[in-house]
């Protein structure tokens, strides 16, 4: 007995050193203890179990899962008779344990009012936890196949939803960070980012803008500069004239009237000479303006 013993720890040993992921192992469905009335015989308890088996396999993704057969069970069970007894003997996650399978099913044929019933049950082996269960009813075998048809899908399935929920969920990637900008450039590389108005950072000082006359002020300097000096003109002509008329009156006239054709010729001298005057200042100050601006 201490051999049968020992086999079977170094056996659980080995295999839980060696486990594999997504392994799942279905054991052969078998009739319950109080199942004294045999109304099912071995064949249809095989056919009932290589169908619960085929749905196993359509049920997992190819990718990442593997459900053992018969022999691949067979094969890993210990050779010793008595330690099979053992194992047999034992619960569906000892054996599972035993043969190193991640996941393990195993069912039972029973009686309930004159019906038959199947129950299916599925284990994690390595933590015993129970992933689910059904329960079937019929009057018949042919029954109890259509209703694995129906349900053993979805038991399957929470395989794959039991290993999602234990993978930790994988970080969020991060933005990478920002490259420093380099402190040195060269002088082309500076003129091209001064070229470029909207690289020019808010930070750096403006260069003050020089304050600009609009150019109808200059062309109205012009325009009067002008005016005044052909007032000038005009005034000249009318000195001239003046003078020749002062000229006559002193030989024919009275002294009153001399005084007010020389008082004429004064006034326009001197009306000519503001006019010049400011028509020069104008000029010269629009043309000033037109240059400087």
């Amino acid at each position: 007995m201490k051999n049968i013993v020992k086999t079977i720890a170094f056996a659980t040993l080995l295999t839980a050193t060696v486990f594999a992921n997504g392994t799942l192992a279905v054991l052969e469905i078998v009739p319950s203890s109080d199942m004294n009335d045999m109304k099912v015989n071995i064949q249809e308890m095989r056919h009932l179990t290589d169908e619960l088996r085929r749905q196993a396999v359509l049920a997992l993704p190819d990718k990442g899962y593997k459900v053992l057969t018969r022999d691949n069970i067979i094969s890993l069970l210990p050779e010793d008779e008595e330690a099979q007894q053992c194992l047999a003997e034992s619960c569906a996650v000892d054996i599972g344990r035993a043969i190193g399978a991640e996941f393990i099913s195993s069912g039972s044929i029973g009686l309930f009012s004159g019906d038959l019933t199947l129950t299916i049950e599925l284990y994690e082996s390595l933590g015993g936890k129970l992933l689910g269960s059904i329960v079937m009813e019929s009057p018949d075998v042919r029954g109890l196949l259509n209703a694995i048809r129906t349900q053993a899908p979805a038991l399957f399935a929470r395989i794959t939803k039991n290993n999602v929920q234990d993978k930790p969920a994988s970080p969020a990637p991060q933005a990478p960070l920002a490259q420093p900008a380099p402190a040195a450039q060269s002088q082309a590389n500076i003129w091209q980012w001064q070229d470029a108005p909207q690289t020019i950072p808010t930070n750096v000082e403006q260069p003050k803008q020089k304050f600009k006359i609009p150019s109808w002020v200059a062309i109205g300097l012009d325009v009067i500069g002008v005016a005044a000096l052909g007032m000038g003109y005009y005034f000249d002509m009318k000195a001239g004239d003046y003078h020749k008329d002062y000229k006559n009156m002193a030989q024919y006239q009275s002294p009153e009237i001399y005084a007010t054709a020389y008082q004429d010729v004064e006034d326009a001298k001197k009306m000519r000479n503001i006019s010049y005057g400011l028509g020069g200042v104008f000029l010269l100050g629009g043309v000033a303006l037109h240059i400087w601006f």
